[in-house]
């Protein structure tokens, strides 16, 4: 009997081990089951009006230093000033979902980077833009995110 109670709490443990780690890598666990919406846990995301209905709100995403790592070191660093263009009841959502978007943004960035950045060819601001609104579309869901702005890009 005691032995099964020590597997059972073995197995308990080793499955909060699990979800805790899937936490830590950015990884909302009952996100992917789909028994949790990400963003604000239940309610779904409204319907986006049409863009000229409200006046653009921006939530500053502030510096993003992206490492451009080829052959296995890194060679240059990026950076750039990121602001994110909402709407402005969602204006919180996205400012209390920024540690997700940094950690997504910086995740993709990386490998993104590494692939499409040559030495003899400049930076092509329009894709890293259109790159990151669709890693917000995909970390927040559809409709929260309208444009992603992208200031003073930067390769040293």
């Amino acid at each position: 009997m005691i032995r099964v109670i020590f597997i059972v709490i073995s197995l308990l443990l080793l499955i909060a081990a699990v979800v805790g780690g899937l936490y830590y890598w950015g990884v909302d666990p009952l996100a992917k089951l789909g028994l949790v919406t990400p963003v604000n846990q239940g309610s779904a995301p409204a319907p986006s009006p049409p863009p000229s209905s409200s006046p653009p709100s921006y939530v500053d995403f502030g510096l993003l230093m992206v490492p451009v790592i080829q052959n296995r070191e890194v060679l240059r660093q990026a950076e750039m000033i990121v602001r994110l263009e909402v709407e402005s009841r969602n204006k919180d959502i996205v400012a209390r979902n920024l540690p997700r978007l940094q950690n997504a943004f910086l995740e993709d960035m990386i490998t993104f980077l590494a692939t499409n950045l040559r030495p003899d060819q400049p930076a092509d601001i329009e894709a890293i833009r259109r790159r990151l609104l669709i890693i917000a579309e995909r970390t927040l869901g559809p409709g929260y995110v309208r444009d992603v702005v992208i200031d003073n890009f930067n390769l040293k």
